[in-house]
């Protein structure tokens, strides 16, 4: 065991909805470095977040205008 802490998936998908709707966006590498993950597992989440809160962007997801 390395020390890292897993944060299941459904939680790391509410982060990034909650960051979406507040600051208007989030990026892969915020995903990666804020939970331990991956690269492919942050893109992976933000795939899954985007259909339903956001518009998916290079490098990230960006929140869809009204």
């Amino acid at each position: 065991m390395t020390g890292a802490i897993t944060v299941l998936p459904e939680l790391r998908h509410r982060w990034i909805i909650e960051q979406v709707l507040t600051a208007g966006a989030v990026t892969v590498r915020e995903v990666a470095q804020r939970f331990h993950v991956s690269a492919s597992t942050a893109n992976r989440d933000c795939d899954r977040v985007a259909t339903r809160f956001g518009r998916r962007v290079h490098g990230g997801i960006v929140r869809d205008l009204p």
